[in-house]
């Protein structure tokens, strides 16, 4: 009955008094702002066009962060109005609405920043903010698609380009942030100078370990899907074995992870299926050039069973969707509480005390899901991207059928592509293009490098 109802009983923002807040503050002030396209250096610099930190710098980066994410915030709020009715009132796309209007309201709310302080105080605030319920936002926009496709209450290509243009916004926030925070916290434990080309955030990396990595956690993946001796294919790496690049190291984990468990778990299938000797062997070619690099994964476990259509969507048919959720609502390590059981005790952030409100734990209320456990909400470590490297990690008994899809606007983030090229009977090619960082980074860009 709580879904059926006007307004949420606990709702601190959608309320009968809601359109008018919303009226004069949003869509009469801050819709009339435009967002500023920024490129990796100013992200990286801050205008003085210099990898030295500075005071002046640190004051400065507080200040745009602050006033870019409320506009930037403010513009998501309204495309979610514009949503049918019965879209936007899903119960986990009302989760997203009410997080967004938080953030908003949070950020609009806070102290100018004028001094060193004010900003090392700001980014502790940005802390709290990314550690809390808006880790949450995740699982929530995918389940709600997933609903709302089940429901027929919206077409599936209008939900696919939905959920892309949410996630990659989500993408660029996040970016704004984590620069802020790294280059505070570099410059208050004494370090004057960004020494690497697009700030902390960006690390060098080299493409065969990362792929090692990914297909060590590949055979784990496997190895809890069947047992721990059962033979592991040949993990071949080609091409350009040599290659680093500067990228963003949990995007580059969780793409060649994703891809790889879907190549595993395809390999094995194969191999018990056709009572090979030993599985067929997995190859991937590097080749890179100057303005891009290329990942082709290659396996030969007869070619993939589904269309595309469900493979690249979110929203996917009805029945792969009810699949997806059935195995969303049991994932244990996706916490999924409800912001109307007050994850935090106190909404309310204060500069002055440094602290971030203490976490109460309620069971998830006003619908179907079962309680979950809430590992990464009461971590005290910072872990920017916990959902997306908890869905990494998931176990094979949850399959939710969305892994390409989010690879997909990740990699067209990065200016780059995925796609598939498969051969029934043979085998399959999965293609991961990532563009080259450091030929765009003068370009301003918002929601796409």
């Amino acid at each position: 009955m709580e879904t059926m109802k006007a307004y949420p009983s606990n709702s601190k923002y959608i309320n009968p008094q809601h359109y008018y807040h919303n009226r004069t503050v949003l869509v009469d002030n801050y819709l009339k702002r435009s967002p500023n396209p920024v490129s990796l250096t100013q992200l990286a610099q801050y205008y003085d066009d210099s990898t030295k930190l500075t005071r002046t710098k640190i004051i400065n980066s507080g200040k745009f962060v602050k006033g870019e994410l409320v506009i930037r915030i403010a513009h998501k709020l309204d495309q979610l109005q514009q949503l049918p009715f019965n879209v936007v009132n899903n119960f986990h796309f009302v989760q997203v609405y009410e997080s967004y209007y938080n953030i908003f309201e949070s950020f609009r709310k806070y102290p100018t920043i004028r001094t060193l302080e004010d900003a090392s105080q700001f980014a502790d605030f940005i802390k709290s903010m990314l550690e809390g319920f808006n880790t949450l936002n995740l699982p929530h926009l995918i389940m709600g698609a997933l609903e709302c496709t089940i429901l027929n209450l919206y077409p599936r290509e209008k939900m696919d380009e939905l959920l892309s243009d949410l996630l990659r916004a989500r993408i660029s926030r996040r970016l704004i942030v984590e620069e802020h925070v790294s280059i505070t916290a570099n410059y208050t434990s004494g370090k004057r100078e960004n020494t690497l080309v697009l700030g902390d955030i960006f690390q060098e990396c080299n493409a065969k370990k990362y792929l090692l990595e990914a297909s060590e956690e590949a055979q784990k993946f496997i190895q809890d899907m069947y047992f721990k001796d059962i033979p592991m294919p040949e993990f071949i790496v080609e091409g350009d074995t040599q290659l680093t690049f500067y990228f963003l190291p949990t995007h580059l984990k969780y793409l060649l992870g994703e891809i790889l468990r879907n190549t595993y778990e395809a390999t094995m299938k194969h191999y018990i299926r056709k009572g090979l000797e030993k599985p067929q062997p997995i190859i991937v070619t590097v080749v890179s050039n100057d303005e891009s690099y290329l990942f082709r994964i290659s396996d030969k476990a007869g070619g993939i069973l589904h269309d595309d259509e469900n493979l690249w969507s979110f929203g996917k048919s009805k029945e792969r969707a009810q699949e997806s959720l059935n195995n969303f609502h049991k994932l244990p390590g996706l916490q999924t509480v409800s912001i109307y059981d007050q994850v935090h005790s106190n909404t309310n952030y204060s500069p002055k005390s440094k602290s971030i409100p203490p976490m109460t734990l309620k069971p998830y209320m006003h619908t179907s899901l079962e309680p979950m456990s809430y590992p990464s909400i009461i971590n005290g470590h910072m872990k920017y991207e916990t959902p997306l490297i908890e869905l990494l990690k998931r176990s094979f008994r949850y399959k939710l059928g969305i892994g390409l899809a989010m690879c997909k606007v990740y990699a067209e983030y990065w200016n780059g592509d995925l796609s598939l090229h498969s051969m029934p009977g043979y085998g399959t090619d999965v293609v991961l293009k990532l563009g080259n960082l450091m030929k765009h980074t003068e370009k301003l860009q918002l929601d796409k490098v």
